[in-house]
């Protein structure tokens, strides 16, 4: 363990956040001796999942090895992690929006704000959604999400006793995806999700007990994820005419809620098998994306406008190249942004508020 972080969830992070970069940026298609290795880069939907296991997990290991558990201490911490990095893609944004319209853009003042408060998700691809996301940066869709879980986290471990905390949260969950069938929304959306984060916390339990990872130890959580997981494959055959108005529907309602929940159930049991197998190869196939992890964060939020919709290069006459500079210029500017100033801004705020962290 390295400040406080499993080197292993690190990796796993840095591939994330660059496998998502190259799920946008790569072409379907990219054929190698006659076979098609672009289908490698088509599960940018699985790897946003392994975020939010990710997420479940570091946020239980945070929560139970820090001394401080007041509300006010936790939710400052995970709001300045979110928003100060969010705030300069925001301006990245608009300057890159501005630089393509040749002059200062519109702001959207209403997406904004609704990004801002995070009820955002993607509207080209989901019922009711209440705001899209900012300047059309898709990925944006999975930080509404990762702050609500971070609010249910907390409102259930404040309110509920640990001995009943699992039951209910079986309980909302899979009410969320009962509602789901009847009325797909926001709220309902999010609550329902709240389970594959919850993934990430039950593993990091069995973790901070010294306890063993084995089938038995997930055996009861895996029924609350195949009912969730039965409930969708009902709601895919009941609502399967919206397939046909989506270009892309792998990955629109009513189809992608059921493949993110059928990957985050195999993510679970995979994870064991491979550390019955003592984690055999992982070192030598993601150990050296734990050098991203640090500002993968920036990585995942920024590419929008460093890479997939850039075009301050297209005078190059060679899209490799081009491609090539766009995504060192993004990982510099990650680096930057997440590492060098976010980390100066952080020590500022905590030091005027004195918060010891």
């Amino acid at each position: 363990m390295k400040n406080n972080k499993l080197q292993k969830l690190e990796a796993i992070r840095g591939f994330s956040a660059l496998y998502v970069v190259f799920f946008h940026m790569l072409p379907q298609k990219i054929y190698f001796l006659g076979i098609n290795v672009g289908f490698l880069f088509r599960f940018g939907q699985e790897a946003v999942i392994m975020f939010f296991i990710l997420s479940g997990f570091v946020i239980k290991h945070s929560w139970e090895t820090s001394e401080n558990k007041r509300f006010k201490h936790y939710f400052f911490k995970r709001f300045i992690r979110i928003y100060i990095p969010l705030f300069f893609i925001f301006i990245l944004a608009y300057c890159a929006k501005s630089y393509t319209e040749g002059g200062l853009a519109n702001p959207n003042w209403t997406t904004l704000l609704g990004n801002i408060f995070m009820l955002q998700d993607v509207i080209s691809l989901k019922p009711n959604v209440i705001i899209e996301t900012y300047m059309g940066n898709s990925v944006l869709w999975s930080l509404s999400y990762e702050w609500w879980f971070y609010m249910l986290f907390i409102l259930f471990l404040k309110n509920i006793p640990a001995s009943k905390l699992n039951v209910w949260i079986n309980i909302c969950t899979i009410t969320a995806a009962v509602s789901y069938l009847i009325y797909p929304f926001f709220i309902n959306r999010i609550v329902m999700f709240f389970a594959i984060f919850w993934i990430g916390v039950r593993l990091a339990e069995t973790y901070l007990k010294g306890e063993v990872y084995t089938f038995n130890s997930i055996k009861k959580y895996s029924y609350v994820l195949l009912l969730i997981i039965a409930l969708l494959a009902i709601n895919l055959y009941l609502n399967f005419e919206y397939t046909k108005t989506y270009d892309y529907p792998l990955v629109a309602y009513p189809f992608v809620a059921l493949r993110n929940f059928v990957f985050a159930f195999l993510a679970m049991y995979s994870g064991i098998v491979w550390n019955k197998l003592n984690w055999f190869g992982f070192d030598k196939v993601f150990g050296v994306f734990k050098h991203l992890a640090p500002f993968s964060y920036v990585i995942y939020i920024s590419h929008h406008y460093l890479v997939t919709k850039a075009t301050y290069l297209k005078f190059i006459d060679n899209k490799i190249i081009e491609y090539t500079i766009y995504v060192l210029v993004m990982l510099l500017f990650s680096y930057l942004i997440e590492v060098v100033i976010y980390g100066k801004i952080k020590k500022q705020i905590i030091s005027y508020f004195s918060i010891n962290y």
